[in-house]
């Protein structure tokens, strides 16, 4: 779904969907020229991005920057959720109700304060999680298939 957000005339995310609200004033919005072969391209996707975590680059996708890998996979996969509400949104060919611009620097910190959980990261208990999902998902998938065929 970010592809195709990106991919709209206006990409921009509408902080109308609970997962954007931790996006808020985080993103930034750059065209998408060629792969970043020089220095003088990532250059200039840099600047763009400044102090925000996400890029998105119009009709080819999403850069996001992090601290750690954990990190990194939950602001994509958050994003991911935000972009696809957005699409199936926009499909019903209505306009999205937008919340009201008051609320979203809150709303955004209020995201942000449930950092740690039991006094643990939580993007690192979330990532492991999947990563325990898949690992048994694995071993489900061993023991279903016939000997040789994986």
């Amino acid at each position: 779904m970010r592809p195709a957000l990106s991919m709209l005339e206006d990409p921009r995310l509408d902080m109308a969907a609970q997962n954007a609200i931790g996006f808020h004033d985080d993103i930034a919005y750059v065209d998408y020229r060629a792969w970043p072969l020089t220095t003088a391209e990532g250059e200039r996707l840099a600047r763009r991005l400044g102090g925000k975590s996400v890029l998105m680059l119009r009709n080819h996708g999403v850069l996001v920057t992090a601290g750690s890998a954990a990190q990194g996979f939950e602001r994509l996969y958050f994003l991911e959720r935000a972009c696809q509400a957005q699409i199936l949104a926009l499909s019903t060919g209505r306009k999205p109700a937008r919340r009201s611009g008051g609320g979203r620097a809150g709303d955004r910190r209020a995201v942000r304060a449930g950092d740690r959980v039991g006094g643990e990261e939580r993007t690192e208990l979330h990532f492991q999680a999947l990563k325990r999902l898949l690992d048994r998902s694995e071993r489900i998938m061993r023991v279903e298939s016939p000997a040789g065929s994986l």
